[in-house]
């Protein structure tokens, strides 16, 4: 099992090689780490920041589109709002898992089908607006629509108990660096699309999209293993650990 020291030597060792790795480089998920399922006060922090920005939004939006509107219903221009906020989180969605994919393989499996879910949700809403006209089913569609596009991204679970913030800090600096080496491949890639086959140049950054490609594969895999280390992959294996 990979131990803490191991993962800071190795955070070390890159940050001397690649220093940009670490500058300007932000993940837009798991900004908040907790231990186990729901054992944390801090577990509720990101539904208080969803109701505070999305929630509020919705309210504001449907009494802007009310007053606009007037012929509307109200639960026709809620309904509506609700339905753009679900829109916002679909369009941003993609851009999240993407980082996810190239920055974590256990959090890319377990949030992949998101868009799918989302869509289900705006298909669901779009028909309660037109015909069934529910406020409980809004209310329901609104709670999932928060949990899959905000809440599962702005938090991470399931850590082991006797995880350290340290163990946090070297997960997300990996990842960085798993991100950082993945956007450095494309840059190579499209900057090789613009030399000529035989010049010194297209020799020199063949070697570093070799480069770049190993080192990416190389912390993929080690962000992989330190996840191992310090958290549960799945609820599975937390529930088999809680039932020892």
């Amino acid at each position: 099992m990979l131990k803490i020291p191991q993962a800071l030597q190795y955070l070390e060792q890159l940050k001397s090689q690649y220093p940009a790795a670490f500058k300007r480089n932000f993940l837009f998920y798991s900004l908040i780490k907790t231990k186990g399922l729901i054992d944390e006060i801090k577990e509720l922090l990101p539904w208080l920041l969803a109701a505070m920005i999305f929630v509020s939004s919705s309210m504001v939006l449907g009494d802007f589109l009310q007053k606009t509107l007037p012929n509307w219903s109200e639960f026709r221009a809620e309904g509506l709002a609700v339905l753009a906020i679900m829109l916002f989180f679909m369009l941003i969605c993609p851009l999240i898992i993407k980082q996810m994919k190239h920055s974590s393989i256990s959090l890319y499996k377990q949030v992949r089908h998101t868009p799918i879910k989302l869509t289900v949700l705006i298909i669901i809403q779009a028909i309660n607006i037109a015909y069934i006209e529910s406020s409980f089913l809004q209310a329901l569609l609104f709670f999932f629509a928060l949990s899959f596009g905000f809440v599962k991204f702005y938090k991470e679970n399931l850590f082991r108990s006797d995880c350290e913030t340290t163990g946090y800090f070297c997960l997300q600096e990996i990842r960085r660096v798993n991100y950082w080496t993945y956007k450095q491949i494309l840059k190579t890639k499209l900057r090789l699309r613009f030399c000529k086959s035989q010049s010194a140049q297209y020799t020199t950054l063949t070697q570093q999209l070799k480069q770049m490609q190993d080192l990416h594969l190389e912390t993929l895999h080690f962000e992989h293993k330190l996840c191992k280390s310090i958290k549960h992959i799945d609820i599975d294996a937390y529930l088999e650990e809680m039932s020892k």
